[in-house]
């Protein structure tokens, strides 16, 4: 068996553990692959029409089907690369034994395995980079790389009419503030917009100001509480449980920084912010993966439908092999009323 194939890469790679960020986990789902090249979608807004009031022995009235609309969005393609030269497969590698060591052709498997793992990571990585925008935002922009660099104007942009954004009268770190309220006034956005809320993942400063305010902490579910210290729990990657508040709602904060397109740090959870939803409110679609594998006169397209394809090829003039995975995939809303974004310091 030809284990550098595509096919045979395809089966190693699909039992690989995925490393989604946490705003993916927390809010979006997988809903598997399309094999057109463009994702067919419900759009939905929330809304709770009453039925009509008729005179009696009149008939009924028709309601019109609104709340949503059948609506279509087009894939990205992500497509990182790592290249494997001479120099790469000579002598010891990294965590390689001192004696008896691998010959270059088991070196390069290993490095092979290795690099798959770190470029899976990388595309999940993308992938709760956008699921992290459409939460935020309510839109998705994304940017092409080409090889001479990052193109000027998005080529993907998706503006799905988020509105459920909420900024208090009073930051929450401020004398006066109405958490409490305010907090009622963020659920019932989601509500009223036909979502739940079942979490809230916020940046770390918002949940100093919260312990901070002695009048809400009062409402807090001590469940985790011994001799007057609140014991949070870490979950590791920037994720800290806190506890329930008194609606039985999970908070977690969220910290850690990334370099965004444009090379600069961001923090994953802006500070100030909060976002309260609850599960699978973003549906994560993959698009088809077409690829030409071969050089020779018998070199066709073929496409794949899959979440991530492998493709592998050498350049005989440089002595080196590229592994390229691929990965088209796309986010849309199930409902962008279902959850909200708050402004709180």
């Amino acid at each position: 068996m030809d284990i550098y194939s595509t096919r045979a890469q395809l089966a190693a790679i699909e039992v690989m553990p995925r490393e989604y960020p946490f705003l993916h986990d927390a809010f979006a789902k997988d809903a598997g692959t399309v094999e057109d090249d463009k994702a067919i979608y419900d759009y939905r807004k929330g809304d709770r029409p009453m039925a009509p009031i008729v005179t009696e022995n009149a008939g009924g009235i028709v309601m019109q089907r609104t709340g949503y609309q059948t609506r279509e969005i087009g894939f990205c393609t992500i497509a990182p690369e790592r290249v494997i030269e001479n120099n790469d497969l000579k002598g010891r590698a990294f965590g390689e034994k001192v004696l008896g060591a691998m010959t270059p052709e088991q070196r390069e498997k290993k490095l092979l395995a290795r690099d798959q793992k770190e470029m899976l990571a990388a595309i999940d990585r993308r992938i709760g980079w956008m699921v992290r925008q459409v939460l935020l935002t309510g839109k998705l922009e994304l940017f092409r790389y080409t090889n001479e660099g990052r193109d000027l104007q998005p080529t993907l942009h998706a503006d799905y009419g988020f509105t459920n954004n909420y900024t208090p009268a009073t930051d929450w770190d401020q004398n006066g503030a109405t958490i409490a309220y305010d907090m009622e006034k963020i659920f019932d956005l989601v509500y009223e917009g036909g979502g739940a809320v079942t979490k809230i993942v916020m940046a770390p400063d918002v949940w100093n100001a919260l312990r901070n305010d002695e009048k809400w902490m009062k409402t807090f579910d001590i469940r985790r509480a011994e001799m007057g210290n609140l014991e949070t729990k870490y979950k590791g990657q920037g994720l800290r449980f806190l506890g329930y508040n008194s609606d039985n709602v999970e908070l977690y904060t969220l910290s850690g920084t990334f370099v965004n397109d444009a090379g600069t740090v961001e923090a994953v959870m802006p500070s100030g912010k909060l976002i309260a939803g609850s599960d699978d409110i973003l549906n994560v679609f993959y698009g088809p993966v077409t690829q030409v594998e071969k050089e020779d006169a018998s070199a066709e397209h073929i496409t794949y439908i899959k979440k991530v394809v492998p493709l592998r090829y050498g350049s005989i003039e440089s002595n080196a092999i590229k592994n390229r995975l691929t990965s088209r995939p796309t986010v849309v809303p199930v409902n962008v009323d279902a959850w909200a974004v708050a402004t709180v310091l």
